[in-house]
């Protein structure tokens, strides 16, 4: 008997799709030896095509989606995947000037703005647009790390007014693709709720940067977005 087509799933996303960690030893990041979409695609039984790109931004993720669907992909499903570069700042110029207006790399609207243009072109194609939730970033080990034994840690504090402001900004991002899901009615997996819910994420499960997930972290939420999808085709059938 003739197996049934598997489904074809794009991701577009930034580091944590492409399963970056920090490499203590080597003071760098490189790739997770298994990756949260190598497990999703495992457990799901998936055929999987990761497009996500270190660094990436929602704007910069807009314009590749774009080409390739001007290129003709092929796909079932599109996982959309942004939100941490987004929201970053330029950390030495707030150093150096901390009394001038400084922005993030997307502001938020023009970051709600393109996850919403990437789901209308997913949509004109046929593609099932689903979104996700950011996972939560630990600000104080974020900041130790920005700040290493250049920048200045006043000045930098003196403009955000505490530490923690850089997590509430950061979940503002994962609130405005909840919205967007809301708008659109498509299918949104809240991992952020998944690891805030997990007791020891924050200790065990990021990286010393306080951003990208480590080892554990990347098996953690691997694991977790299969069990949402599974809970969701369980409720659909």
């Amino acid at each position: 008997m003739e197996q049934s087509k598997r489904e074809t799933v794009v991701i577009w996303g930034d580091s944590l799709a492409k399963g970056v960690v920090w490499n203590a030893a080597r003071k760098r990041h490189a790739y997770s030896k298994t990756t949260a979409a190598d497990i999703v695609a495992e457990r799901l039984n998936i055929e999987l095509v990761n497009r996500a790109k270190f660094g990436c931004t929602a704007p910069e993720g807009l314009a590749i989606m774009e080409r390739e669907i001007e290129d003709g992909i092929d796909c079932d499903t599109a996982l959309i995947e942004f939100g941490g570069n987004d929201c970053n700042f330029d950390w030495k110029a707030i150093s150096e000037r901390p009394d001038d207006e400084h922005l993030p790399a997307t502001s938020p609207e023009a970051y709600q703005e393109s996850v919403r243009t990437m789901v209308k072109n997913l949509l004109k194609q046929g593609i099932q647009p689903v979104l996700m939730t950011l996972p939560p970033i630990d600000a104080e080990r974020y900041f130790r790390f920005l700040a290493g034994d250049t920048l200045n840690r006043e000045n930098i504090l003196r403009w955000l007014g505490d530490v923690q402001q850089i997590y509430r900004y950061q979940e503002m991002y994962s609130l405005l693709v909840e919205k967007v899901a809301r708008e659109f009615s498509i299918r949104l997996i809240d991992l952020r709720s998944r690891c805030l819910a997990e007791r020891n994420f924050f200790r065990d499960m990021l990286c010393e940067d306080g951003l990208h997930l480590n080892e554990e972290g990347q098996q953690f939420i691997g694991e977790q977005i299969a069990q949402l999808v599974q809970q969701e085709h369980r409720k659909a059938g």
